[in-house]
């Protein structure tokens, strides 16, 4: 009998710890570099909602909100063979669907990256030290200090309402 109540207290003891214990991050999908990487890019549809739930799932809650965007801190993630930093999606208060991310090089590096993995290249839009760089579907790499930040970002006021002027 003591021998089934000490195993009893050690479980209780194990599932109560679980339930502090820090969560730990998942892992990415494998799918990620599509999922995100075509999003980042323009190619696919803007859902800030799918988004959401997406890193949420990969990476846990946001570490913070701000600019308009919820924050996720991305670790041992890499795309086109680039260190993503951070992860960022729009929230309610954002006039703009947007993904955007954090990348530990510079947007020389992520540019000849992209071009190399994928042959979509990026534009500078002008001759400055540091200008935006744009590819042909809509998405930029813009200077964060000397590393790169990418997005893609759609208005929300270019969709078309559903109800049509007259003639």
């Amino acid at each position: 009998m003591k021998i089934v109540r000490r195993l009893a207290a050690s479980l209780l003891v194990l599932a109560c710890s679980a339930g502090v214990a820090p969560v730990a991050q998942a892992a990415p999908q494998p799918s990620f570099g599509i999922e995100i990487g075509n999003a980042l890019l323009c190619l696919n549809q803007l859902n800030s909602k799918y988004f959401y739930d997406y890193l949420t799932e990969a990476f846990g809650p946001p570490y913070k909100t701000e600019g308009g965007a919820f924050w996720f801190k991305a670790s041992n993630v890499n795309l086109w063979g680039v260190q993503v930093t951070d992860l960022l999606v729009n929230d309610s208060s954002s006039q703009a669907d947007f993904i955007g991310a954090f990348f530990n090089a510079t947007p020389v590096k992520l540019t000849e990256s992209i071009s190399s993995a994928l042959g979509i290249r990026f534009t500078p839009d002008d001759n400055s030290a540091y200008p935006v760089r744009q590819s042909q579907a809509g998405s930029k790499i813009v200077y964060n200090n000397t590393n790169a930040k990418m997005y893609c970002a759609k208005s929300e006021f270019l969709v078309p309402s559903p109800q049509q002027p007259g003639p």
